[in-house]
């Protein structure tokens, strides 16, 4: 589910030595990085409910295809990204077929084969197992793997963005060993989703909750075994510990730097900032489920008291670019015709015609950076049209919890959420996030929204693969949006990542996973170490 671009550059920035840089604490074999959420739901990322995991399981996992870091896709495990010009897309658009390569081998040395494609994909289907969405995977109709290294799959109507989602960036779950798994009778509490067995770059070696994931390069991967011999994430929950280390020289690479310490890093010497435009939307939720903002003209007037252009520059410092959609700004799918929402705080109590409503407002700090700042900051813009907004806030287990009785937004327990969803893929497909057949249990659709025409609109995008008509269809979709408001969009982030100058070959995708390339990441030999 993450970035929709087309061709977006990664702004690389070498940071002027205004402080003194920390000596290195790590030996040349051996990388250190913090950021992200903090600690992992689940090292399975099937059965994961936040993009940061997705994210980090490209490390260890296998995915068909890969976004590169010009939002290309790229083979991965497949030989080639399959398409109607090579025939790997047949002319009715529903047969898709894979060539995978040849020296696959999971971790532990077993061979990785069509099979286990196949498997894996009914792994995902099972009604037993706590997926967080399915899409893609439900339009399968039939799989089969004729040989060793071949997997043809054939789709119940034609579906666009299939690629993207079948076992790419976009989708959730990766590849897993049919070897291992399919003697396990209940794979939601399964031993294995917390030291899975992948067939990445990196294979993990140890979980230490609260400290650590250790993983060390993997002998078998296809590529070759990765030049860094061990890569350790360091679970550092909060920002300004994380970015004191990587000054200090305890850790190599900060990624997804909170932008309100920006200015600080700025400051740091001997560090390289990757500035990479993705699509990681930040908004107002609104469950339309909720008697108060179930009303338009609530929503409208919450939205017109938000003072936007104040709220990025002190919670983004540059990083952040207002957005009236919930497609980025640069990807070929947004519509610039769509309607803008202004500030405009009398207008707003206008709307409100009297009315003082009170509402909680959720937010999730260790995992949506700066949530305490940016609610705030909506708490007193609220303030002024006479809103008494309530923050509450939630450890990220609980506000993107999968249980329909526990998560607070699958659970529908919230009035208003600062929410934000990066989409690991490339394809401008939403209707994860905004199909009528999406709400919970079934999927995302956490505002509990149900648009005809915007249904309408997303079914008939996903059908073709002519650009220009899918097009048309999300700028119907982005209409909607701005009409109804299930979400008021605040702001694109292009997502700050850190590293030490000695520390090579970190080239982030905007259309996919931080890590897509790991297997080429180097250190410099000369950098000298401290212990």
């Amino acid at each position: 589910m993450r970035a929709r671009l087309a061709i977006a550059a990664i702004v690389a920035i070498c940071v002027a030595s205004c402080s003194q840089a920390g000596t290195r604490h790590t030996s040349g074999s051996r990388l250190l990085f913090s950021g992200l959420a903090g600690e992992p739901d689940t090292l399975n990322p099937m059965f994961s409910n936040e993009a940061d995991e997705l994210n980090f399981s490209h490390l260890y996992m296998s995915y068909l295809i890969e976004n590169d870091d010009r939002g290309n896709a790229v083979g991965e495990i497949a030989q080639r990204v399959p398409t109607p010009a090579n025939g790997g897309v047949s002319r009715d658009r529903r047969t898709i077929t894979y060539r995978l390569r040849t020296n696959l081998r999971w971790q532990d040395g077993a061979p990785l084969t069509a099979r286990d494609v196949v498997f894996s994909y009914r792994v995902i289907v099972d009604p037993h197992n706590n997926v967080a969405t399915r899409v893609g995977y439900q339009e399968v109709e039939s799989i089969k793997a004729p040989d060793g290294h071949t997997v043809v799959v054939r789709l119940r109507r034609p579906f666009s963005p299939f690629v993207q989602y079948f076992f790419g960036p976009q989708g959730v779950g990766a590849i897993v060993p049919e070897h291992l798994l399919r003697s396990v009778a209940d794979l939601n509490h399964a031993s294995y989703n917390q030291r899975p067995v992948g067939s990445g770059p990196y294979e993990v070696v140890r979980w230490a909750r609260g400290d650590n994931v250790t993983l060390k390069a993997n002998p078998y991967y296809w590529r070759g075994k990765p030049s860094i011999g061990e890569l350790v994430y360091r679970i550092i929950p909060d920002p300004n510990t994380r970015l004191e280390q990587l000054r200090t020289g305890e850790v190599d690479a900060d990624f997804d730097v909170d932008p309100q310490l920006l200015p600080v890093l700025r400051t740091i010497g001997g560090v390289r900032v990757a500035l990479t435009p993705v699509n990681d939307m930040h908004m107002i939720r609104f469950n339309l489920a909720d008697p108060v903002v179930r009303d338009v003209n609530v929503r409208r007037a919450i939205a017109m008291a938000i003072d936007r252009k104040t709220l990025i520059g002190a919670a983004t410092h540059g990083s952040g670019a207002i957005v009236d959609a919930d497609q980025p700004y640069n990807g070929w799918a947004f519509d610039p015709a769509v309607a803008k929402t202004h500030y405009d705080p009398a207008a707003a109590r206008r709307l409100l015609a009297g009315r003082t409503p009170e509402v909680t407002l959720a937010i999730a700090p260790e995992i949506i950076n700066g949530s305490a700042l940016v609610g705030a900051i909506l708490q007193e813009d609220l303030r002024r049209i006479g809103v008494r907004a309530i923050i509450k806030r939630y450890p990220a287990a609980v506000f993107y919890g999968a249980s329909v009785r526990s998560g607070v937004l699958a659970s529908g327990r919230y009035q208003l959420a600062y929410d934000a969803w990066w989409v690991l893929g490339s394809d401008p497909d939403d209707s994860w996030n905004f199909g009528c057949d999406q709400s919970p249990p079934a999927g995302l659709n956490y505002s509990r929204w149900c648009s005809g025409k915007a249904d309408a609109a997303m079914r008939e995008a996903i059908a073709t693969i002519e650009r220009s008509r899918r097009a048309a269809d999300y700028a119907i979709v982005q209409k909607a949006i701005a009409e109804d408001l299930p979400v008021f969009p605040l702001w694109q982030v292009r997502v700050p990542d850190a590293y030490r100058t000695y520390v090579h070959g970190i080239a982030p995708s905007p259309g996919g996973s931080t890590f897509w390339n790991a297997w080429s990441w180097s250190i410099d030999p000369s950098a000298s170490a401290s212990r």
